[in-house]
């Protein structure tokens, strides 16, 4: 796949950047490469995190006089390094499958734009994962607590706090969802929602959500089958931002004493799940986990906190 004359290649895989035009080349070529490598991917929510990731690495090369057609194994772990410094260990270890992406895709296509004959990311990079989830959740009272409140707000609120919570949607599945995603079968409400690496799956909608749903759709009546299924009261669509905003404010309102992130709601969705004795495999089919470890991470019954000994150990001290 032709991308640039020879010649001219051979001058952007020279390692070190010493001019501006060098430079202005390399981004030109990277760009180039990086417009191609989207078309491949289909999840939007994924093109624009890894679109983002692999932007700060360009910059982060350029910034230290290094062309990315031609950096080594030292320079990425140095970038992992920094990136671990300020992100989550989750969030550092996308960064790096986005850049692997993209090598494995510019070296396959732009062999001959690259001085390096493979990518500079290794496994040893990534950053393990604690199996214990860290995200704030919601106990059941306080879960409660937010959904009664959010229907003050109206049913648009009342739609979003419902469905994050009692349905455990990404707030990416959740920004995509369109109306014509929201159907029946079996006289039963049903979303279908795209989960990640564009997988589609067709969840059932409890009462609290699919209440909020229809009055919130009540108010737009002419409102086309392909517009979002939640659009914001002044026109606009959801974003993960205003989610965030909605979510807080919510729990501001209810006095929990602690604010969440919409994924929090999703953390709370399946903890209270596995509560309830759903069984870990029916919660990772819901949440689309494609490997239980993910769901195992939400069971916070392994870790009984009430049930600890050493509070039987202090009664007894106590009782001296």
């Amino acid at each position: 796949m032709p991308l640039m004359p020879s010649t001219d290649l051979e001058v952007v895989a020279t390692g070190a950047l010493s001019s501006v035009e060098q430079v202005s080349y390399v981004r030109e070529v990277c760009e180039e490469i990086e417009r191609q490598w989207l078309l491949e991917l289909k999840n939007p929510h994924t093109k624009r995190a890894y679109r983002r990731n692999v932007d700060n690495w360009f910059d982060w090369c350029l910034d230290n006089s290094v062309s990315p057609l031609a950096a080594q194994r030292q320079h990425s772990a140095q970038w992992s390094a920094d990136l671990h410094e300020v992100l989550s260990p989750s969030s550092t270890n996308q960064s790096l499958s986005a850049m692997n992406s993209w090598y494995t895709f510019g070296l396959d296509e732009y062999e001959k734009a690259f001085q390096i004959a493979r990518t500079p990311w290794r496994k040893k990079h990534r950053i393990d994962v604690s199996d214990e989830s860290q995200t704030l959740g919601l106990d059941r009272s306080e879960a409660l607590a937010l959904r009664q409140v959010s229907w003050e707000y109206g049913a648009f609120d009342a739609a979003v706090i419902e469905v994050l919570l009692g349905m455990g949607l990404r707030s990416a599945e959740l920004e995509n969802a369109k109306i014509s995603s929201y159907g029946r079968a079996r006289g039963i409400p049903t979303l279908t929602v795209v989960r990640k690496r564009t997988k589609t799956q067709i969840l059932a909608v409890p009462p609290g959500p699919a209440r909020a749903i229809d009055l919130h759709l009540a108010s737009r009546p002419q409102a086309h089958p392909d517009e979002p299924l939640l659009l914001c009261p002044d026109g606009k669509p959801l974003t993960n931002r205003r989610l965030d905003v909605i979510v807080k404010r919510c729990c501001r309102a209810a006095h929990l004493g602690k604010e969440i992130s919409p994924h929090g709601l999703r953390h709370t969705c399946a903890t209270l799940m596995l509560d309830a004795d759903v069984s870990l495999r029916k919660v990772q089919r819901i949440l689309g986990h494609a490997d239980p470890r993910t769901t195992n991470r939400y069971d916070l019954a392994r870790y009984d906190l009430d049930a600890s000994p050493v509070f039987a150990l202090a009664d007894f001290l106590a009782a001296a």
